[in-house]
């Protein structure tokens, strides 16, 4: 795969006002599960908006698949990590900057790049009681590790890509990236409720 990345300067972020707001955006999202999509009957939630689309429980078990992803390597690598409280600010790097740019939804919710889903994230399932339970779950891993990493230098831990090894991301950009998908399936399970 061949990424063409404009080289420009990547502007610094003040770190503990970039997890803050992290943190902030994964309660937004708890909230729209908790509030919205725990409320549904299995039908609703599994119903299609047609047969090529994902139902709302679709949606929420495929981002439990990338969460694991990265919530395995939060689990070993900043429990490990030395503290840097000097380190107070975060620099995106390109490779980072890009694929959050492609995956997070704009201000006005609209979606950016459609992509197509790597075939170890598209999600089996018909019905799993246990979907949603997981990924509210998986919220509060994610809520952990930020306030872990208040501690840490984002610039210097690096986080494999659900990609693979080929990319690899600072952990600020791992953050930025993860929540950023979830913003993304959120919206789109929002919509099919809207559509069903």
């Amino acid at each position: 795969m061949l990424l063409h990345l404009p080289y420009k300067k990547q502007k610094t972020m003040d770190k503990h006002h970039l997890i803050q707001e992290l943190i902030s955006d994964t309660q937004e999202i708890v909230t729209v599960v908790e509030y919205t999509f725990s409320a549904l009957d299995k039908a609703q939630l599994t119903k299609r908006p047609a047969p090529n689309r994902w139902s709302i429980l679709e949606c929420i078990e495929h981002m439990n698949i990338a969460n694991a992803h990265y919530i395995s390597q939060f689990d070993v690598k900043l429990p490990a990590a030395k503290p840097a409280m000097n380190a107070s600010e975060f620099k995106p790097g390109l490779m980072g900057s890009y694929f959050v740019k492609m995956i997070k939804p704009k201000s006005d919710g609209r979606i950016p790049s459609p992509m197509k889903t790597m075939k170890k994230f598209i999600p089996e399932l018909k019905v799993n009681d246990n979907t949603i339970r997981n990924f509210l779950v998986d919220q509060e891993s994610i809520i952990k590790a930020l306030e872990l990493s208040k501690q840490l230098d984002l610039n210097k831990i690096k986080v494999t890509s659900a990609i693979g090894p080929i990319v690899t991301f600072k952990l600020g950009d791992a953050f930025r990236f993860l929540i950023g998908h979830n913003q993304r399936h959120i919206i789109q399970a929002k919509r099919v409720l809207e559509n069903i």
